[in-house]
């Protein structure tokens, strides 16, 4: 092999490596806060709205401002992009470390996450444009298995920062590594801009307007209710502004993401695979760190370690998801990877709500979620990828992560009502207890527990029975879970194209400036 060419996948190699840490620190960016929501609760005196929304600004910011990040990207080019998203995912973070209150540190959270929308279709797009075509799919399933396994990681580290610091620590360590990428960031990736791409700014303004309006509308359902005026005020922003969204993409002559390649069957079924496993799987990882430390009586770090389990079937996954795709094409393992993941949540439903969980049995059912997870993951990064011209490739990152972040939202909310409601269908608050109390008990299992231990006479059954009425509601979210994702098994394996796929970026894009 000559010197070029080894100088040639050496610096390949270092670019996959700085451009998978930085999707890892932005994909870790709520979950690895998750797990200490507790501390900022005691920390800063927040409320359960307060802390619903510390982690949820992050998420709306993040998906509304996707599209036009990655419409940016193409124009402007995407090293700029890149770096002015790490420059300002890094100081939200670091300076959110710092907040005094909660509407501090949610604004800086909703900043962390435009940084995050940023930096995030560029780590798929500069892979995809800097790998030869015959290395594309080893490229796109590394990505695929960080962007799996970079939500289990982020709550290990986090967990390991609690043990022997306060939970600034999280937001000061990730900002940090953000800060360290910025050199690489500039050393390596290719700038590929395509200054007589149209910014397409209407198309921007109604994808914010309507993402943003949606997300919020999908968060606040389970807080308010379906019926709430300013609830369904938001959905009907949402809707009126994604149809004028449509319209636009429709009438303009050149559109940032043309909406008729969505009757393409590969589009259409990589947006369908994305969306529910990360309906499915954004739930499973709010709701199981919360599991281990309520009714296991984990630590933080000791559930972070538990939840790494996952990361054992995601490997395997997204390698055997790449031997399938180059032999029969992207749709069956796509379908086979939801299927399993059902049958891992369905295994997870029946062990939970059998009461007094073997906890080896269930994490059969999390190391099956995670293959299936690695199985569908990389078909549906592909289907996007494929179905979108190459000129448009950060557009098309950023519709792959729209519809994770959509999907996700959404899963969070829907997952986290079913675990509400059948917590606080299953709980029995002793009697005499005041209503005010009970009403806290009902609403919180955390809350219910402090609770518990001061009780002077009954705590350790209070205690028992509200562990036992967490862990029903667990398997309720975890049973809907796999319904979800075994219908969607069977959807895709419908719907889905036949045959073996062509390779990523087959139709090279036009020259661009590297400038």
């Amino acid at each position: 092999m000559s010197s070029t060419a080894t100088e040639s996948r050496s610096r390949l190699r270092l670019l996959l490596i700085a451009l998978c840490i930085a999707l890892a620190l932005v994909i870790a960016g709520n979950s690895a806060l998750a797990i200490a929501l507790p501390d900022v609760a005691a920390d800063l005196d927040a409320s359960q709205s307060d802390l619903t929304w510390i982690i949820d600004a992050y998420a709306l910011a993040f998906a509304a401002l996707l599209l036009p990040a990655g419409i940016a990207a193409d124009r402007f080019g995407r090293r700029t992009t890149l770096t002015v998203g790490l420059i300002v995912f890094a100081a939200a973070n670091i300076l959110s470390g710092f907040s005094a209150d909660p509407e501090t540190f949610i604004v800086w959270r909703a900043v962390a996450g435009a940084g995050a929308a940023a930096v995030f279709p560029v780590t798929l797009s500069a892979l995809v444009d800097a790998y030869p075509s015959e290395r594309r799919a080893f490229a796109i399933s590394v990505w695929s298995a960080v962007s799996g396994a970079g939500a289990v990681l982020g709550t290990l580290v986090a967990g390991a920062l609690l043990e022997v610091q306060e939970w600034p620590s999280i937001q000061i360590v990730f900002g940090a590594l953000a800060a360290l990428l910025i050199v690489p960031t500039v050393v390596l990736v290719a700038e590929n801009k395509r200054p007589g791409l149209s910014l397409d700014p209407w198309a921007a303004a109604w994808s914010v307007i309507g993402l943003a309006a949606l997300v919020w509308a999908i968060i606040e359902t389970s807080a308010l209710g379906i019926t709430d005026p300013a609830v369904i005020a938001a959905y009907a922003l949402a809707a009126g502004a994604l149809t004028a969204f449509v319209v636009h993409e429709l009438r303009t002559r050149e559109p940032a993401l043309d909406v008729r390649l969505f009757r393409s069957r590969g589009l259409t079924t990589g947006s369908l695979i994305v969306a529910l496993q990360f309906f499915a799987s954004l739930g499973f990882f709010v709701i199981s760190p919360q599991y281990l430390q309520i009714v296991a009586e984990f630590s933080p770090l000791g559930a972070a370690v538990a939840l790494l389990t996952v990361t054992v079937g995601v490997g395997g996954g997204t390698a055997l998801a790449a031997a399938m795709i180059a032999r029969v094409g992207a749709t069956p393992p796509g379908a086979l990877g939801l299927g399993v993941m059902g049958v891992g949540f369905i295994l997870l439903a029946v062990v939970l709500g059998a009461g007094d969980a073997n906890l080896w049995i269930a994490g059969i059912g999390v190391v099956l979620f995670g293959l299936g997870f690695g199985l569908a993951i990389t078909p549906g990064t592909v289907l996007i990828i494929d179905g979108i011209p190459a000129e448009r490739r950060s557009v098309a990152s950023a519709v792959n992560d729209i519809t994770r972040e959509v999907g996700g939202v959404v899963g969070i909310a829907i997952l986290g009502s079913v675990l509400a409601v059948g917590y606080a269908a299953h709980v029995e608050t002793p009697a005499g207890v005041p209503a005010e109390v009970a009403e806290v008990i009902e609403e919180s299992a955390g809350a219910g527990l402090a609770i518990a231990e001061q009780a002077p006479v009954g705590g350790e059954a209070l205690a028992a029975d509200i562990r036992s009425a967490f862990e029903e509601g667990t398997a309720d979210a975890m049973r809907v879970a796999g319904i979800v994702t075994l219908g969607a098994s069977v959807l895709v394996a419908v719907i889905g194209p036949r045959g073996r796929r062509r390779e990523v970026g087959d139709s090279e894009p036009q020259r661009m400036s590297a400038q």
